[in-house]
Formats: C-alpha cells, structure tokens, sequence
C-alpha cells in the first residue's frame, strides 16, 4: 500500500468513525433525561398506557407527553392504538439491550 492509499484510507476510517461518533451522540442525547430513562425501564417490563407511565413520574402529563414524543421521534419506542387508548412498548432490541446494559452497570 502506498501513502496516498494509506492516507484515502484512513480518511475514509476517520469518516466512518466520525459518522458513528455521531449517532451514539445523538443516542446518549435522548438518553440525558432521567424521565425518559425512567420510562424506557418501565417498558422494560412491557407495554404500558399513558396512565401507567405517569403513575411512576413526577411530570405533568403534558410534560410527560413531550418526552414519549422524543423517545417516539427517535424511535426508541413505539405506539399501538386500541380504540382512545395509546399503548408505548420499545421498537427495538438494540434500545432493551442498551436498557439492559445500563441498568445492570448503574442499577444493582
């Protein structure tokens, strides 16, 4: 490998790393709140409406609201309707594994 295959290279390695430097960013960004950590351990647990979610916080249910829509715009959780009821579980495996992780670090 020449110098300039190495240099394109490791640009290229730096891009990458910046771009996923990024996105663990933006990640850890919505995790700051301890609302929203508070909220995804519950859904830990499984689905759960509104009510259940607001019964373990100290927020205001508008406040509460504005944080499910972080967590939804960020798809780390989801929504089913059934009939006026809303019911939030976690979209993927990737948020319970990171949920996982956390709580077994901080939590025990």
């Amino acid at each position: 490998m020449n110098i300039e295959d190495k240099l394109t290279s490791e640009t290229t390695s730096m891009k990458v790393l910046k771009s996923k430097a990024d996105n663990v960013a933006s990640v850890l960004k919505v995790l700051s709140h301890s609302e929203r950590l508070m909220v995804l351990c519950q859904l830990m647990e499984g689905e759960k409406q509104v009510a259940d979610l607001q019964n373990g916080s100290v927020l205001h249910q508008s406040a509460l609201s504005q944080h499910l829509k972080v967590l939804r715009d960020n798809e780390f959780v989801q929504i089913r309707k059934e009939s006026q009821k809303v019911f939030y579980s976690l979209k993927n495996k990737q948020v319970e594994q990171l949920i996982t992780s956390l709580y077994q670090i901080y939590c025990r």
